[in-house]
Formats: C-alpha cells, sequence, structure tokens
C-alpha cells in the first residue's frame, strides 16, 4: 500500500532529494497554471517541509471562499497512522512555481477529518480545511452530487492535478501539471487490488483512473489534488502501487460517496 502525501525527507518511504519526499506524483503530464484553474490550492508548511517549495506536500482545491477540500491522509503520520500536527498550516492560492512569491499564502485554522476515515484500508479519504482569510471573488469548483454515478462510468476522461514527482525518483516539479487519465472501471480496479490483499479496491468509496497502457498517473506530492469531469470535482488523489504502471492505476477518494458529509463541513 502506498498512500500519496509528501513527507519529510526523515520519513520517506521511496526516497528523494531535497527537503521532502512522498508516494504519487504527476507522471506524462503537461504544464498547467492557476490562471486556468485558480481553484487549485497548494497545501503548506513550511516549518515541517522547509521553504523550497512552499513547504508544499499535498494538493487541494478552492470550493467556497473559506473551505479547501483535500485528502485525509495528508494529516495523518504513515508510519503509525495516528494524526500528525503540521505546523503552521497554509494553503497555497494563485501560485503556479512554488519556488516564487506569486499568489498568497493563507493561512488554515481548521482541519475537518471524515469521521468515517480509515487509514489503514484508506476509506472516506477526505479533509476540508477551513481558511482564515476567505478568498473573495476567487472561482471555485464544483463539486458532484451525493450518489452521482455518471462521472464515474469507464473511459470517461478525467484529469488530475499536481506539483509532485515527474519521475519517480524524487523529480518534484516545481510548477504546476496536470494530465489526462481515463476513468477505470470496477472489476478491472478490483482485480488490481483484490480484496484479501494489502490494500483492497471498495468501489463504493474509491475510484481508479489511469491509461491502460501505463503512463499516466498521480503520485509523490499530489495527494489531496483533484480529480476533475467536465469541469467538476469527482475525486481526490488518494492511493496506489506504484506510479504509472499499466497493471495498476491511481486510486482516488470517490467525491460521490461522501459528498453530503463534505458539504456539511463548509
Amino acid at each position: 500500500m502506498a498512500l500519496l502525501a509528501t513527507l519529510p525527507a526523515s520519513l520517506a518511504v521511496l526516497g528523494a532529494a531535497g527537503p521532502a519526499a512522498a508516494q504519487r506524483r504527476i507522471v506524462g503530464g503537461t504544464a498547467s497554471s492557476t490562471s486556468d484553474h485558480p481553484w487549485m490550492v497548494a497545501v503548506a508548511s513550511r516549518q515541517q517541509f522547509g521553504s523550497s517549495r512552499s513547504g508544499q506536500f499535498c494538493g487541494g482545491v478552492l470550493v467556497s471562499a473559506t473551505k479547501v477540500v483535500t485528502a485525509a491522509h495528508c494529516f495523518y503520520d504513515e508510519r503509525t497512522g495516528h494524526r500528525a500536527d503540521r505546523p503552521g498550516l497554509q494553503a497555497v492560492i494563485g501560485r503556479d512555481d512554488l519556488r516564487d512569491r506569486d499568489g498568497r499564502e493563507v493561512t488554515v485554522r481548521n482541519v475537518w477529518i471524515d469521521p468515517g476515515y480509515d487509514f489503514t484500508r484508506n476509506l472516506r479519504d477526505v479533509a476540508v480545511l477551513t481558511l482564515a482569510e476567505p478568498q473573495a471573488g476567487r472561482p471555485v469548483i464544483g463539486m458532484v452530487a451525493q450518489g452521482e454515478t455518471e462521472p464515474y462510468a469507464a473511459g470517461t476522461e478525467a484529469r488530475v492535478y499536481g506539483w509532485g514527482d515527474t519521475r519517480g525518483n524524487g523529480s518534484y516539479s516545481p510548477t504546476l501539471r496536470s494530465v489526462e487519465v481515463p476513468v477505470v472501471s470496477d472489476e478491472v480496479c478490483s482485480r488490481a487490488y483484490p480484496a484479501g490483499g494489502d490494500s483492497p479496491y471498495d468501489a463504493r468509496v474509491m475510484v481508479c483512473a489511469g491509461a491502460e497502457q501505463g503512463g499516466r498517473d498521480a503520485c509523490q506530492g499530489d495527494s489531496g489534488g483533484p480529480l476533475v469531469v467536465a469541469g467538476r470535482l469527482v475525486g481526490l488523489v488518494s492511493w496506489g502501487t506504484g506510479c504509472a504502471e499499466a497493471t495498476h492505476p491511481g486510486v482516488y477518494t470517490r467525491l460521490a460517496a461522501v459528498a453530503d458529509d463534505v458539504r456539511s463541513a463548509l
């Protein structure tokens, strides 16, 4: 099992150069921009992860003037499975290149974790961050409705965004990137992550996406980033085995399974 948040170098699972390491990345993607996708957010802690990449360790999406949706596992210690402090937690908004000072670094004053989140089984991997300063006038992304199924049909084209590793060797992108990935059927994903395995796929709260031949995926540093279909948020980067492997598509939180609870936290 591999969770996808960026970890401090001392906690690295895959090993990476620089001050932070992680477990999933954007592979096979292209340059993207917060000008075109103004709801894209870097979740950051300079105190914990250093300043070279604005302290970014996960991705997130602005869904209202004060709320960012991201992955719950970003706030857990992978070694212990327990909640982890993220001192100086911020949402970096409107910054394409994490090395510069464009946009804003907004303090996060509260973190809501889905009460049904299960770290061991990767279930209901969603969190909502409350910003200390409202981002009035900044466009937000809409979310799927509870129980919606159409965006999850096999073959549906989706796009995932992030600042993660682009090669699997610690080569984290300083600039925002995205890649198109088709939704994978529950049957195929269940074969990739079977019941009884280390981390089984659960179609009730998860969805898979990835190219059949591999080569396109989210990975290290992309945790909590958005899976977008037709301009709406349908999933969050959650976990997977390896990166961009033909036999192991990326696994995302199925937002339609938790949408009502997320909206109640907004």
